[in-house]
C-alpha cells in the first residue's frame, strides 16, 4: 500500500475523531518508509482505544474483492482448499434452494386468496412476479453475502 491510499484509508477510519485529533494521529503516519506492513483498521482501534472510545472498526470489502479472492484461491491449485470451496458452492447451492420453499408457501397461499376473492387474473400474476423478483433478489444478497464471508476466512487464514 502507497502512502496516499495507506493515509486517506486511515483518515477514513479514524472519522470519528475531531478534525484537530485526526490531523494529530495522521502526523504520527505521513513520514514512515514502509507502508506496506500496516493495516489501517488495526492502527485507528488501537488510536480509539488510547482515547478511550469504544469504536470498532473493521476492514470493508466489495464483492469484486471478494471474488478476487475465491479466484486466488481456485488458482492456488491447493486440494484442501479447492475441496472446501466444492463444499461451500455446494452448501449456497442448497441454501438458496431451501430458502425458496418458504416463499413458494406464501406466494401460493396468496395466489389462492387472490382466485377466490378475486376474479382478475393480472393482479394474480402481478403478485406472483413481485414475489418472484423478491426472492431472486433475497437469493441474490445472501450469494453475496455468502461470498463475501468464505473471502473474509480465507484472507483471515492467508490462503
Amino acid at each position: 500500500m502507497n502512502k496516499e491510499k495507506f493515509i486517506k484509508e486511515l483518515k477514513y477510519q479514524i472519522r470519528y475523531l475531531n478534525k484537530e485529533t485526526q490531523e494529530e494521529e495522521l502526523k504520527n503516519y505521513e513520514n514512515l518508509d514502509d507502508y506496506n506492513n500496516l493495516k489501517p483498521e488495526e492502527i485507528a482501534n488501537s488510536i480509539y482505544q488510547k482515547r478511550g472510545l469504544n469504536i470498532k472498526v473493521a476492514k470493508k470489502t466489495s464483492f469484486l474483492d471478494s471474488v478476487s479472492t475465491i479466484i486466488e484461491a481456485i488458482k492456488s491449485k491447493d486440494k484442501k482448499v479447492l475441496i472446501n470451496l466444492l463444499l461451500f458452492f455446494l452448501y449456497a447451492f442448497l441454501l438458496i434452494i431451501l430458502i425458496k420453499i418458504p416463499f413458494i408457501y406464501v406466494r401460493d397461499t396468496i395466489s389462492t386468496i387472490f382466485s377466490v376473492l378475486v376474479t382478475n387474473n393480472i393482479i394474480s400474476t402481478i403478485w406472483n412476479l413481485a414475489f418472484e423478483l423478491l426472492y431472486a433478489i433475497t437469493a441474490i444478497l445472501l450469494f453475496i453475502k455468502l461470498i463475501k464471508t468464505k473471502a473474509k476466512d480465507y484472507e483471515n487464514a492467508g490462503i
